[in-house]
């Protein structure tokens, strides 16, 4: 999901740096410094307005007014598309990322401390915490150039961060639906399993059986045995029936399970026998 958020976030920057300089070709006077301090964007935020949008209005710029209200109104549009878009891949993505569980942590420690350090925080409060540091708290006058350019790469960031937030989302929502039993499990892709499972998974299809050997039991008689690669323990046993590996989870033993069922139930072109035997695996692996 990283190289969609780029792109997304790359989408909302050039966006916003082409609104810059499309006022600056209609009317480069737009861009003049506005008459306000850092004391009034802060009572516009605290008003329920987007500060930018609220001085250029202040001071009869209408094509700066109506700039920075397609930045702050577009932006949330594109966090919540960007939002909705990475729940939909979260959701039906059949694996895991890496960086996962990490994200996921950082996540949401960094939105409690937010709304624990900034109680009755809202958009325009933010908007304004965003682009605090383009105003200079001495002066009277602010540039319009600085907090366009300083808004768009703050929600360029944004759009990126809310669509892997969707994506992991997503992924654990549909984790826990599956774990309840309302949703069906997701298969694994090809390749995205263990080489221990893919050895037993290879093993089974061609019979579970490794070379056999002979031993002697007696004057002129020989006989084949194949207790050497053979299980030797009832969970060894169940482990190769699932083609799980010996440190796969209850989680992952349920999943692999429901997948296979599908397969081997007779109702879907299986037989009585493989059923009976997934279902006899799966109680010996999980303890029933």
């Amino acid at each position: 999901m990283l190289a969609p958020a780029l792109i997304a976030a790359l989408a909302v920057s050039c966006l916003s740096l082409l609104g810059v300089l499309a006022l600056h070709a209609t009317a480069p006077g737009e861009l003049a410094a506005l008459p306000a301090s850092d004391e009034d964007m802060r009572r516009y935020a605290e008003q329920g307005y987007f500060s930018l949008m609220a001085a250029a209005s202040a001071a009869e710029r209408r094509a700066l007014a109506a700039l920075a209200g397609f930045q702050s109104f577009g932006g949330l549009f594109a966090m919540l598309m960007s939002f909705a878009y990475g729940c939909r891949r979260g959701y039906a993505n059949p694996r895991p990322r890496g960086w996962s569980n990490a994200f996921w942590a950082l996540s949401v420690v960094g939105l409690g401390l937010t709304t624990w350090i900034f109680p009755g925080v809202s958009p325009q409060k933010l908007d304004y915490l965003l682009t605090s540091l383009a105003a200079d708290g001495r002066s009277a006058q602010l540039s319009p150039l600085v907090f366009l350019l300083e808004r768009g790469a703050a929600l360029a960031a944004l759009v990126a961060f809310f669509l892997v937030l969707g994506h992991d989302i997503g992924y654990r929502l549909r984790e826990a639906l599956e774990d309840f039993g309302l949703v069906e499990a997701r298969e694994e892709p090809r390749g995205a399993s263990s080489k221990t499972g893919q050895s037993q998974r290879s093993r089974r299809r061609s019979g579970a059986r490794g070379p056999e050997t002979e031993t002697a039991s007696g004057f002129g008689h020989r006989e084949t045995s194949s207790s050497a690669s053979a299980p030797t323990t009832a969970e060894a046993k169940a482990r190769q029936v699932l083609g799980v590996g010996a440190n796969a989870s209850k989680r992952e033993i349920e999943r692999v399970y429901r997948a296979q069922m599908k397969r081997a139930h007779p109702d879907h072109g299986g037989s009585v026998e493989r059923a009976s035997a997934l279902n006899a695996a799966r109680d010996v692996l999980l303890g029933r």
